[in-house]
This record gives C-alpha cells, sequence and structure tokens, in this order.
C-alpha cells in the first residue's frame, strides 16, 4: 500500500527558494525551468526565469519541452504492452525482428599494451572542433543483440559524445571506443549518428537501423551497458511488431500516439510539430556554458549552438528539433517533447498500477512492476560507463529505459533518469511521490556538463525529499 503521506507545511515558500537559488546561481546562473512535484494530495508545479534570456521571455508553466532520454521509458513501456500481447520477447535476438541484423559485428576497442594489431583514425569531436587520432583494435562480437538490451541501452551502440568529454577533459572516464565508431560510420559515408544531431534526422527509423547494421560496428559486445541507440532500434522493432499485429505500417510516433499519449490525456506530446503549429511558440531556447578566462571562474551562458564550433562536415541541428516542420525520424531514445504537466500524466499511470485518470488500463500491473522493479540478468554492469554512472548494480542499475534504485536505510524505492539538456525526473512509486525538473541546458557544451547533477539536479530533489512528512 502506498505512503499517503504529504508535504511538510510550508513547502511550496522552501521550494521556491531552492529552485531560485540555482537560477540565481553566481558561477553558472540557469536561465529558467520548471518544477513539478508530488507526493500524496501535496503538488508542486511552477516555472522558473526565463525560456529565452536574448528575447526576455519568461518560462512558463506549460512551456513545451525537449524530453531527449526521458523518451527511453516510453519505448520500453510499448514494449511491455507488446510483450504483454505475447507479440514480443524480450530475450529473442533484435534479427529476429531486424532482417540486417543478422549479420557478424566487429567490436571496437582501446588497445592494450599487448595488442599487436592497433589501428587508427582521425575523429573531429562536435564539443571542440578539433581533431585527433584514435587508436583501437577490434574483434569479431561474440554474443548477438537481444531485445532486451535495447531496452537496458546494452546493444553496444553507444553515442558518440562520450568520446567528445574523455577528449574535453584530457580524462579517461568513459573511453574512446566511441568516438572511433563513429569516425568508421562517416569513413564509410553513412551520416546518422553524430550526438550534436540524435534526433532531428531526416531518415525513417528503418533507413536509420539498416545503416547502424550496414556499418556493422559496435562498441563494445553485447549485453555490455554501452548507453546509445538502444532505444532507436526498439522503436524499429516496435514498428515491425505493430504492422504484423494490425496488417499495416504505423509510425513510432503514432504507435505511442495511439497507446500512450492519447488515453493518458498528454495533449501536449508530440515527437516533431508541424511548421505553424501553436506549440512551436512555448519551446524554450536551448542553452549551454563555456569557460570565459575573464569572468573570474563564472561560466558564460549561451544558447546552446553558439557553444559549439561551427564545422561544416557536423551540422548542429538540436536547436531546431521538433519544431522546424516534419522529419521522418521518430527516435525512441531521444524524439518526444511535451510539457512538464504531461509527462507527470505518464508517471501517474504508474502510481495507479498502470491506469490512466479515467480508469482506462494501460498496462497490467505485472508489467508496471516490470518497469518499476525489473532488472534485467545477463548484463555486463561493469563497463567505464556504467562505473561512471554508479549503475553498477551496487547502488542502480538501468533497466526499462530508466535507472532502478532499490530502496536503503535512508532512501525510498525511486526509478530515475535524465535527458540530454539536465531535464531529469524520479519516481517514488512506494511513496505517491515524483519530481521532475526540466531545464533545457545541454550537457554536451564544453563547460556544460558537470553543472547538472550539482547545480540542477541533486540540490531540487534535495530539497524535495526533506519537504516529506
Amino acid at each position: 500500500m502506498k505512503n499517503q503521506n504529504g508535504l511538510k507545511k510550508g513547502y511550496r515558500e522552501r521550494l521556491d527558494i531552492a529552485t531560485e537559488k540555482i537560477i540565481n546561481n553566481t558561477e553558472c546562473p540557469i536561465p529558467g525551468l520548471v518544477v513539478f512535484a508530488k507526493r500524496g494530495s501535496d503538488t508542486y508545479h511552477k516555472a522558473f526565469g526565463l525560456a529565452d534570456k536574448e528575447k526576455q521571455l519568461p518560462m512558463k508553466p506549460d512551456a513545451q519541452f525537449r524530453c531527449f532520454s526521458m523518451t527511453k521509458v516510453f519505448a520500453s513501456t510499448i514494449a511491455l504492452m507488446l510483450k504483454e500481447q505475447g507479440l514480443l520477447d524480450l530475450e529473442a535476438p533484435i534479427g529476429t525482428y531486424l532482417p540486417s541484423f543478422n549479420k557478424e559485428f566487429e567490436v571496437i576497442k582501446e588497445p592494450t599494451e599487448r595488442e599487436t594489431e592497433v589501428n587508427q583514425i582521425p575523429y573531429t569531436s562536435f564539443m571542440s572542433g578539433k581533431t585527433t587520432n584514435l587508436s583501437y583494435s577490434k574483434s569479431v562480437a561474440k554474443n548477438e543483440i537481444l531485445v532486451k538490451h535495447c531496452l537496458a541501452e546494452s546493444a553496444g551502440i553507444g553515442y558518440d559524445m562520450w568520446t567528445d568529454f574523455d577528449l574535453a577533459f584530457n580524462q579517461p572516464i568513459f573511453g574512446h571506443q566511441f568516438g572511433v565508431v563513429q569516425a568508421l560510420r562517416r569513413k564509410k559515408g553513412i551520416g546518422y549518428y553524430s550526438s550534436n544531431s540524435i534526433i532531428g534526422q531526416n531518415s525513417t527509423l528503418e533507413e536509420y537501423c539498416d545503416a547502424i547494421a550496414s556499418a556493422g560496428y559496435l562498441v563494445s559486445e553485447p549485453g555490455t551497458f554501452s548507453y546509445g541507440l538502444g532505444a532507436l532500434l526498439l522503436g524499429r522493432i516496435i514498428e515491425v511488431v505493430w504492422e504484423k499485429k494490425v496488417g499495416r505500417f504505423i509510425r513510432f510516433s503514432e504507435i505511442c500516439n495511439q497507446k500512450l499519449f492519447k488515453p493518458l490525456d498528454m495533449t501536449s506530446a508530440a515527437f516533431f510539430l508541424d511548421d505553424g503549429d501553436p506549440r512551436i511558440s512555448k519551446i524554450p531556447q536551448l542553452y549551454g556554458a563555456v569557460a570565459n578566462d575573464t569572468s573570474g571562474g563564472k561560466l558564460e551562458v549561451m544558447p546552446y549552438i553558439d557553444c559549439l564550433p561551427n564545422i561544416d562536415s557536423l551540422p548542429n541541428t538540436v536547436t531546431t528539433d521538433q519544431y522546424q516542420g516534419f522529419r521522418k525520424c521518430e527516435s525512441g531514445d531521444t524524439g518526444s517533447c511535451m510539457t512538464v504537466d504531461d509527462y507527470a500524466k505518464f508517471y501517474e499511470m504508474l502510481l495507479a498500477n498502470g491506469h490512466a485518470a479515467d480508469g482506462t488500463k494501460i498496462l497490467e500491473p505485472q508489467s508496471v512492476k516490470e518497469l518499476t522493479y525489473g532488472e534485467f540478468s545477463g548484463i555486463n554492469r561493469q563497463s567505464k560507463l556504467a562505473q561512471a554512472f554508479g549503475l553498477t548494480g551496487e547502488r542502480a542499475s538501468f533497466n526499462y529505459g530508466w535507472a532502478v534504485e532499490p530502496k536503503t536505510d535512508k532512501l525510498p524505492h525511486c526509478n530515475q533518469w535524465s535527458g540530454y539538456a539536465n531535464n531529469h525526473g524520479r519516481l517514488y512509486i512506494e511513496e505517491d511521490a515524483y519530481i521532475l525538473i526540466f531545464p533545457q541546458f545541454m550537457a554536451s557544451t564544453p563547460a556544460g556538463f558537470p553543472v547538472g547533477d550539482p547545480m540542477i539536479k541533486e540540490p531540487l530533489v534535495a530539497a524535495f525529499l526533506s519537504e516529506w512528512c
């Protein structure tokens, strides 16, 4: 039974103060954000700061936010619906559904001192614009990519930005194999992969996935946490399974609309907004940060596109995603946008054991339990990436499109994940509680990566937890 306690008297004023500290932070002032928090019958929904500081446009509670990687759990939810119907086997190889993946893949690795065959390839960083020669070795993949690997982001198809962060901070945190794979794909003339344009691509999911398969490179052995395009593959798998079910092709976005967004009355939710859509005017500017030697340690906050170098071969489309007309690629890993209160309706459905507000069943109770408590077996959670994100299974692990953090003596059970723009959500299903924090402040800027957790997410989560009765 869920805890029906709410929040302490005066919580609104104290949460206001905690959020205003983020807006007024002298080291890196975040232009604006929206916070939506709930426990029991007590709710908090408020906008702070500016949606566009150059135009001095205030942030509003109904701002239309890019959800980025907080889209992944939607794809996993649809996958569980198909599993309920016996239409999708999470343990099956993805080649069962995507024939182009019935092939041999090569795993790209950082070479060890004992390697006899070491290769090099130039890699151009989208964050710095600099080109670096990266060393690598390769071997034939021993394992097949399974459907569950897509949900657990262990398909071996990681984002190239992890190498960009290593190069930017001159530290071997994540590994160079992510950038090497990107460079090898670029060498083959396949241009789908840069993390500065991970959504907004003008290619269908089928074309995108077939291109990944055609390139034939993985950043790790399948089954190893390698965070990247797993949910994009999952979106295409869902399209294939749904077409077999209904006898005609239905786009991933429309499947999400039919089975999730419309039943939950998430009226603002979309993947792309056509030109002229009134929601366009509600989309905040994307920002990032760069270091300025003359500012005495204060980071300079700028529009995202101005934080990155202008590289002709690496077009930056992120700032125009979701509101420059129809595009073909509806990415299950990054592609949705909506208001924060509409995203909250997804959490409310899980709190209601799989039912929408009007009583419509969205998920079976067993699927809700699987989504919020399940931990996939057979996953290698000891990669550098898993260790860097604390997802080794000791305190948390990544499953079903988000992380699960089991209950401890000090903290309740939690499901949580973030998006590329430092948007963040935490669901406390046993406490009838959650918090959603939505700025549009990009981690993938030269000084933006270290900002998100300590300056935005952690202070607000701590402030919210401190208000529990």
